[in-house]
């Protein structure tokens, strides 16, 4: 199965949040994992807000461990960049304003690498509103109960 990830995903999993144990069965039933550069991007960017914001409370070598456990995720995940064909997509594609911005990027790069696959790519986010954009897109999605979604 090949699986397309949002940032929350990982980051569920790198932040040692509630539902990570369900982030990481998420992310161990892609035999293929796909994304948007972006995964890359927001999840680095959260990580060291996160060390800013908490660097009182948190070892100092908090922010060092977390960017190599990143690393090792990335060696697991095909990352599409953002170029103009997602550019495109995001032009033509009105629905893509139902989510916020960025949201959007991971939408477009979905239905883009969607468009050259013969096998069913699955959307896996923590986020309610961008699953339930997915569905409506006729994505095989995760599931998350109502006091687990952002």
């Amino acid at each position: 199965m090949v699986c397309y990830y949002d940032s929350s995903v990982v980051l569920a999993i790198l932040l040692d949040e509630p539902r990570k144990v369900e982030a990481k069965e998420l992310w161990s039933s892609g035999k293929a994992r796909v994304s948007s550069l972006l995964l890359k991007l927001e999840t680095i960017t959260v990580l060291r807000r996160t060390y800013e914001q908490n660097r009182s409370k948190l070892d100092s070598t908090w922010l060092t461990k977390k960017t190599i456990e990143l690393s090792e995720f990335m060696k697991e995940v095909n990352l599409r960049i953002i170029d103009s064909e997602i550019d495109q997509i995001l032009e033509l594609r009105k629905d893509l304003a139902r989510c916020r911005t960025l949201d959007a990027i991971h939408m477009a790069t979905a239905i883009d690498l969607k468009k050259s696959m013969t096998e069913e790519l699955c959307f896996f986010s923590f986020d309610r509103d961008l699953l339930g954009l997915a569905q409506s897109l006729r994505f095989r999605t995760n599931t998350i109960r109502p006091e687990e979604a952002v």
